[in-house]
């Protein structure tokens, strides 16, 4: 029988059927599960090894085995119980990575990110760029928790799953991996070929797929000789050339590291500094050069940091700390462990230097104490809620704020990794606080508390404010971000002898009450044809009034994106000239861009110009969709909320609002037009693929009317909470604001790619390769059932993740699917995106070269007279090649601040302060609709705003066997325990709602 029919075989032995392999395992405790407390108040884990171990007899005869032998001698020994490390733990907790072996055989599979799959007009992946995997790629992997990271190869995915085969001998599969260093196209198929085959065929199971893992069941290392040896050879490859350049190497600090800045460099651009040109291939390094220097890097516990996982597809970047944070780290790390050796001696015999961690620990005591007087401390990431008080701010000696800072690194930055050795010494410093030994472990989600509770943070503070960092952007304590700015100055407008005003033209800026800045606005045009129109869309003009190499544009480019977490608005321009000058007003200048559109939803002209407008109408979305007769919502994102604290504050608008009362019949008839226009263009798209993106979203709006923030800059004194209303988010906006923007931004990108212009291009180059395949999804599958307001679940939403890849930017035009457009960029909102303000510089240019010129701009078919002739642009092709992958790496950040981690974490801290402080109510019990089953736990979503919850199979409770428990199947839970900080929600199984086994419901805990 062909391997492929349903058969596997373990290295050695005979073939064997894999679901009977499967069923005769059954879910058994593994190296992942952890046994029940042993006679203890505190849970103590054990790994679930089954050896055969020799009985001893008791007194009475009777054999007792090693297990039994343990019970007794606790019983008879009583002491107090100690947390042991799982060999597996949740995120946030540390693992057993002293004793059990390091490997990639062992690593749990990673499961999808549930955040939604698109923003805006944009698909989301919060992964790396390198995350998109192609069959023969070479990756490495990094079990969590582990010391020792391995090479596989990806075999690509196979039935909705991604396999690996790792240089240790062993396949595994998982929905998704995150990784940091890739060769592409490192094996061919030929290659991979016998060990595809003796995967398992037919639709199996995750669940199945970790049992026949754990079995050892899978591709034999015979059928994997060839690929085995190809990655050994690479190791060794690579290993030769740390050792030729290990000097080097180990001092690579010396050489890169800043006095006082971070530095963010690319793999490449590292090696290129530490490694000579001798081990390059033509002008590139080659892959065993560049993972010499990779492995080098993440040896170092303090220097280095890769910046979550995000890069781009060519390299990620590492974060480089300075000298100075450096000295930090090392110094408290000398303080701590000089104090942990005068442990016991009398004080007399202590140096000076034994003494400071003492004195900061006799210092932080007091503080904790004070504050514990109003707020109520917990190990959930979030201390309680206070009451109106002032708290004395303490007398922090300069070795004490470097202390402070050592922990802020820790817990907040998250700097070093989880088998670091300085773990020990912010725990060593929490232990002996003696402040918390109630607490699970010593681990950074209670340092996150301690510095809470001793005024250095807010107690509502985000941390993924600290996680996301912004490269060359400082946190401002209590709310913000710094960033330098060497000047404000502006100049007058560039485009002053070209730009005409609108005088006849009735502008509609629709946008949230709430928006700060208002970039876009739309206009109609009616022609002598009653079948043809002008669609106008006047976009907000910065461009023309400072430079791109100026310090505004300097400042703007560290952040490119605002961001709007509650709390912690950042605006990407400073915010006095986004209203002074920018925003759009009568009499402020714009960059029109039009298209004439037949009632067909057929483009038939295009052009841009640079205008001012005259007559500005303000409208809400709510009010211009009442306006035309579009009233609908979404079911979820109509009055779906709950609400922490007081009511929702009334959001007043700094602008005359109309209501659509205040319209005239005309201008009422303009909108119907542009709606209707927009349906017929959005029609074709949909036609060639598009997708519909608006899935409402869980999001939360937090209000600080009562809360008082005291900051003497190494102490803040907060009275007071915020309020948090969870709510589903809105559309933005009818489909008329939403599909003209979409129509400027290509005519943008057409208008460039017609003269040669290099500008961000949006492209989707994965989803090349499976055209078809995604027309057809959207078309029969995805869009019916968007559109009927039903929600894709995670299977479907994965699948098409899987033919799209992700969104790249890129100054080579190309296809993106989700929009239907043959080419894309973002045009429409250079107030909040630097990527718009890109585009409007070398648009603006290029208005002026043709200006001048007197004609159209033309594409030359020599590539070096076009670079010459391009020379009035703000950017070339070059320049703007070597920005994007920074550009994208701050887009992501600003995005998962407003839309990912942060948002999440607002909604977290809202079920703490109900839960666990009884600020408010939440229901009793909630529905889990099991997504995933991995190892000794459930994976599902729960019914309260989408929340992600984990079961594990020691919280069943008997009420339903984790064998009969498949995806789909709805339990009824509790919680038992929520970590704002580490975005997690424990529950307990109450009752089966549904089994999709057809096995018993009903039964409760």
């Amino acid at each position: 029988m062909h391997p492929r029919s349903g058969m596997l075989q373990a290295s050695g032995q005979s073939f064997v059927c894999w679901r009977c392999a499967a069923r005769r395992l059954g879910p058994r405790p593994s190296l992942w599960t952890a046994t029940q407390p042993i006679n203890s108040p505190t849970t103590r884990h054990l790994a679930s090894v089954r050896h055969g171990s020799p009985e001893r007899p008791s007194a009475s005869g009777a054999h007792v085995n090693i297990r039994q032998r343990l019970r007794i001698w606790e019983k008879e020994n009583p002491g107090p119980g100690e947390m042991m490390m799982t060999d597996f733990a949740e995120a946030g907790a540390l693992n057993n990575n002293i004793t059990r072996p390091q490997s990639v055989a062992l690593m749990q599979l990673d499961v999808d990110d549930s955040s939604p799959l698109f923003d805006g007009d944009e698909l989301v992946d919060l992964r790396s760029e390198d995350a998109t995997l192609n069959a023969g790629d070479l990756v490495e992997l990094s079990p969590q928790g582990s010391r020792r990271p391995g090479l596989a190869i990806c075999l690509g995915r196979i039935n909705g799953y991604e396999h690996f085969y790792t240089i240790s001998g062993n396949w595994f599969s998982s929905t998704g991996v995150k990784t940091l260093f890739v060769v592409k196209n490192f094996v061919g198929p030929e290659e991979m070929g016998p060990i595809i085959a003796a995967l398992p065929s037919g639709d199996v199971s995750l669940k199945d797929l970790n049992i026949l893992q754990d079995l050892g069941v899978g591709p034999s290392r015979a059928a994997a000789a060839g690929v085995l040896r190809k990655m050994l050879t690479f190791v060794q490859k690579a290993e030769a050339v740390y050792q030729a350049n290990a000097g080097t190497l180990d001092a690579s600090s010396a050489f890169i590291g800043d006095p006082i800045k971070h530095r963010y460099l690319t793999l490449h651009e590292i090696t290129d500094l530490l490694l000579a040109d001798t081990n390059k291939y033509g002008t590139q390094f080659d892959s065993h050069s560049l993972y010499a220097v990779h492995r080098a890097l993440l040896q170092d516990e303090v220097f280095f940091r890769p910046l979550r996982q995000k890069g781009h597809k060519e390299s990620y970047l590492f974060e480089i700390s300075p000298l100075s944070e450096v000295r930090i780290v090392q110094k408290v790390e000398k303080l701590v462990r000089a104090f942990l050796g005068t442990l016991g001696q009398p004080i007399a015999f202590s140096r000076k230097e034994d003494l400071y961690v003492a004195k900061f620990l006799w210092k932080a005591q007091k503080v904790i104490d004070d504050s514990r007087k109003t707020r109520e401390w917990s190990e959930a990431g979030l201390i309680g809620p206070g009451k109106t008080t002032q708290r004395e701010a303490p007398d922090w000696s300069p070795t004490d704020l470097e202390i402070l800072q050592f922990i802020e690194l820790w817990a907040g930055y998250q700097k070093f990794t989880e088998c670091s050795r300085l773990q020990t010494i912010g725990a060593a410093l929490l232990r002996h606080l003696d402040r918390y030994q109630e607490a699970p472990g010593y681990l950074p989600v209670i340092g996150w508390t301690f510095l809470q509770e001793v005024g250095w943070i807010p107690p509502w503070e985000i941390p993924a404010r600290y996680s996301v960092r912004f490269p060359g952007v400082g946190i401002k304590r209590g709310g913000g971000y710094v960033r330098p700015l060497l000047g404000m100055h502006v100049k007058s407008d560039a485009l002053s002898r070209i730009r005409k005003p609108l005088n006849n033209v009735t502008a509609y800026c629709i946008d949230d009450i709430t928006a700060r800045e208002i970039d876009d606005a739309v206009s109609l045009e009616r022609t002598s044809n009653p079948e043809e129109y002008w669609i106008h869309v006047h976009v907000a003009d910065p461009a023309s009034s400072f430079a791109a190499n100026s310090p505004v544009a300097k400042y703007a480019e560290l952040i490119p994106e605002a961001i709007y977490l509650p709390g912690h608005l950042e605006s990407m321009l400073p915010e006095s000239l986004i209203q002074d000058r920018f925003s759009l007003a009568p009499d402020r200048p714009c960059l029109t861009f039009s298209a004439l559109v037949n009632k067909d939803g057929v483009v038939l002209d295009e052009k841009i110009a640079a205008h001012s407008l005259k007559d500005v109408v303000y409208m809400t979305y709510e009010n211009a969709a009442l306006a035309i007769g579009e009233v609908g919502k979404h079911p979820l994102a109509d009055g779906t909320e709950w609400a922490l604290g007081s009511q929702k504050e009334i959001a007043t608008a700094n602008r005359k609002m109309t209501q659509p009362d205040g319209l005239t019949k005309e201008q009422k008839d303009d909108l119907v037009v542009l709606s209707q226009l927009g349906k017929a263009i959005q029609a074709k798209r949909l036609e060639r693929g598009a997708t519909q993106f608006f899935q409402p979203r869980p999001t939360a709006s937090v209000g600080f009317k009562g809360v008082e923030l005291k900051d003497n800059e190494s102490f803040i004194d907060a009275s007071g909470d915020p309020n948090i209303h969870v709510h589903y988010s809105q559309q933005s906006g009818p489909d008329l604001v939403e599909n003209a923007m979409k129509l400027a931004n290509e005519v943008a990108a057409r208008w460039c790619h017609e003269r040669g212009i290099p500008i961000p291009y949006r492209i989707q180059p994965h989803a090349l390769r499976h055209a078809a395949l995604i027309q057809q999804f959207t078309r029969d599958v995805l869009n019916p059932m968007v559109l009927s307001g039903g929600r894709p679940n995670q299977g479907m939403w994965r699948h098409l993740r899987s033919l799209l890849g992700s969104d790249e930017v890129s100054t080579t035009p190309g296809p993106h699917f989700t929009l239907g457009s043959e080419m894309y960029t973002k045009a429409t909102s250079p107030l909040r995106r630097f990527n718009d303000l890109i585009v409007h510089w070398q648009i603006e240019a290029a208005l002026l070269e043709e200006h001048r010129l007197q004609r159209k701009l033309t594409i030359s078919t020599s590539i070096q007279k076009q670079s010459h002739d391009l020379k009035f642009l703000p950017f070339s092709r070059e320049e703007l090649d070597r920005m994007l992958p920074m550009l994208r790496l701050r887009e992501k950040q600003a995005r998962t601040l407003t839309n990912g981690d942060g948002a999440d974490q607002w909604i977290l801290q809202a079920m703490v302060r109900a839960w666990r402080f009884k600020e408010g109510s939440l229901p009793e019990t909630f529905k889990l609709t099991v997504d995933y089953l991995a190892r000794a736990r459930i994976l599902g979503q729960l019914d309260w705003f989408e929340r992600r919850a984990v079961l594990r199979f020691d919280a069943l409770n008997s009420v339903i066997s984790s064998a009969d428990i498949e995806p789909g199947d709805i339990i009824e839970v509790r919680i038992t325990d929520i970590n704002a900080y580490s975005r997690q929600i424990f529950v307990e199984a109450v009752s089966v709602v549904k089994s999709t086994k057809g096995g018993k419901t009903g039964s409760r805990a």
